[in-house]
């Protein structure tokens, strides 16, 4: 079995603006360039402002065309039925939820408005989810939100100001907290929808050309793919066999927010049974919503056809030095952070006695065209990697005849 995982630095191999920072560009774009009412009324754009944007060619083409000539989509469902999306009705369903949405405002007023993968999208929710969590927890034990400490105070404030409210009159006991941590989930439900229809209408519709002689010699039969789009199935499914697994949800513009399937999270923070017992917050987990939102969990059955091999065939294991690979399966990961966030998922492949695994990293090259040969990126691979799977099994799984970890630098695209 030859699975390669990938996260969203695939795509931005690739050339897609898939980052952090380009979908608030856009979405900010989106909101402060288009006067919506006489925009829709007169069917006008106002061609100058669209000219001035810094943003991906094949985007800016795709916003001019849609407006200035009205053209009609035809999109087929699952079941074969034929409907008609109007590219008006898009950015109509785009607006609405960008307009006023919390999470936005939060993202665009916050210091770390650089990001270049969706991890720090999670980062800053996990930030606002946390402080939350310190202020209810004083209210529940009867305490002040006033008590909160510096750091937790600012965040609150800033999500706070994000959504119009304050501070003194938002949280003044559990109930209104949590009617607050009710309306954040809604809120972050659209800015899930927002970044559906983007994947999906805008990435989805760029000619990409550039290819990975990497990605084409792993020869992949199973693909687990953290990303929302299908830019692996659109360049390089080449054989009809391949088993996809897209465990964080797949961007669909036929969508609404009700079939949306598509996780946006954090991880597990709480310990021991405090994580059982404590489900306040558990709407924005990514365990939750992966469960919630039905994405499936494919990988599991490919974990247990793994068990099965190395029970039924010769397996290889760790401290024989007599040891077999004709059982082995190959882990391939390229463009994900190994953030801990996944942890959960990527602990299962990594830690199998009977699975090789290949982590791809690339070189950054600095405006003089120094390249650093990878070994800043290698470093990050390696640090994340801790958190993965712990220091002593990194040790154990990158040396000696124990090895089943290996770091390969990208070639070229």
């Amino acid at each position: 079995m030859n699975i390669l995982v990938l996260g969203n630095g695939f795509d931005l191999a690739h050339g897609l603006p898939t980052s952090y920072k380009d979908f608030l560009a856009f979405c900010k774009k989106i909101q402060t360039l288009y006067k919506y009412d006489e925009f829709i009324s007169q069917g006008e754009y106002k061609s100058k402002e669209i000219d001035s944007w810094k943003m991906n060619e094949s985007i800016k083409e795709r916003i001019v065309n849609a407006y200035a000539d009205r053209k009609i989509n035809k999109c087929t469902d699952k079941e074969g039925m034929e409907h008609n999306i109007s590219i008006d009705s898009i950015f109509d369903e785009l607006y609405g939820y960008i307009q006023k949405n919390t999470w936005l405002e939060y993202f665009w007023n916050t210091p770390t408005y650089v990001g270049e993968n969706w991890i720090d999208f999670e980062t800053e929710i996990a930030a606002v989810v946390k402080s939350l969590d310190v202020a209810r927890s004083l209210l529940a034990y009867g305490d002040s939100i006033l008590d909160l400490e510096t750091k937790d105070s600012a965040i609150i404030s800033t999500i706070l100001k994000a959504s119009k409210g304050s501070l003194q009159h938002a949280f003044g006991g559990l109930q209104e907290i949590d009617k607050f941590i009710v309306f954040l989930v809604e809120e972050l439900d659209k800015l899930i929808r927002v970044l559906e229809i983007y994947i999906n209408e805008f990435i989805g519709k760029i000619k990409i050309k550039k290819v990975s002689s990497d990605i084409v010699n792993v020869n992949a039969d199973h693909i687990l793919s953290f990303n929302y789009s299908d830019t692996y199935e659109r360049l390089y499914a080449v054989k009809e066999n391949i088993e996809y697994d897209y465990v964080h949800g797949k961007a669909d513009v036929k969508n609404v927010i009700a079939s949306n399937n598509m996780v946006l999270g954090i991880e597990e923070y709480l310990k021991g049974d405090q994580k059982n017992e404590d489900i306040s917050f558990i709407a924005f987990k990514k365990f939750y919503q992966r469960i919630h939102k039905q994405t499936g969990c494919e990988y599991k059955r490919w974990i247990e056809k793994i068990s099965v091999d190395e029970k039924k065939g010769r397996p290889w294991i760790m401290d024989n030095k007599d040891h077999s690979r004709d059982h082995r399966h190959n882990l391939y990961i390229f463009g994900h952070s190994l953030d801990i966030s996944d942890r959960d998922i990527l602990r299962e492949f990594i830690l199998h006695d009977n699975v090789d695994t290949t982590i791809f990293y690339y070189e950054r090259i600095d405006e003089n065209g120094v390249s650093d040969n990878g070994r800043t990126e290698l470093g990050k691979k390696i640090a994340n990697l801790v958190k993965v799977i712990g220091q002593e099994e990194l040790i154990k799984r990158t040396g000696g005849s124990t090895k089943t970890i290996d770091f390969k630098l990208q070639q070229n695209m």
